[in-house]
């Protein structure tokens, strides 16, 4: 992934934070040249050494996984447009700012059913967010059916890379004029931009 040094993120806990808040991901590996890829929520370990996923067993995707394989997940956040016109300078071009984390690492595929309703578990766990959470009823047979038609895997993060194209490269002037313009838009991800870009200026 190209990245510019002044959108360059390298603190660990910032990043792993990040993959937190937006875990859905881009997973990608090469099979016979070809480029597969499938988009499936992740989870972080608790040492944040590893990604936990999960796809289809009828996705041919993992079919092509073997002992060796290298894998890449994208994350993406808020990301938008920004005009010319929202700054305060006089001379510009359009943009889009963006955040974005590759992650690379070693693919290896879970048998264990005690690791897989594990995994399960905490997915559920992380995006249910209530005390009156739905909970997976091991004692179901029709739950416990549904295990075999999904491939659950993990990835060791060997390689990370995060771009945070938040207007760093541009004066406290044009930046307040990109906040400020994105923050009177109708679109959610414009918000979500102008938020981080504001959070990025009071570090």
């Amino acid at each position: 992934m190209y990245i510019p040094e002044k959108f360059r993120v390298e603190d660990r806990a910032e990043i792993l934070e990040f993959i937190r808040q937006y875990p859905f991901g881009l997973l990608l590996t090469v099979n016979d040249g070809e480029i597969d890829d499938t988009h499936t929520p992740f989870i972080l370990s608790e040492c944040g050494e590893y990604l936990f996923g999960h796809i289809a067993k009828a996705n041919s995707h993992w079919k092509g996984w073997s002992d060796d394989t290298k894998a890449k997940v994208v994350f993406t956040g808020p990301h938008a447009y920004v005009s010319p016109s929202y700054y305060a300078s006089e001379f510009n071009v359009p943009t889009w700012n963006y955040t974005a984390v590759s992650i690379s690492g070693k693919l290896t595929v879970i048998d264990d059913e005690a690791e897989v309703l594990e995994f399960l578990d905490q997915l559920v766990i992380e995006n249910e967010g209530s005390e009156e959470a739905w909970q997976l009823d091991r004692n179901n047979d029709n739950y416990m059916k549904l295990l075999g038609g999904i491939v659950v895997f993990k990835i060791s993060i060997d390689t990370v890379n995060a771009c945070f194209k938040l207007n760093q490269n541009k004066t406290s002037e044009d930046q307040h004029g990109v906040i400020s313009s994105l923050q009177k838009s109708s679109c959610p991800f414009d918000h979500g931009v102008a938020d981080l870009m504001e959070g990025n200026r009071e570090k």
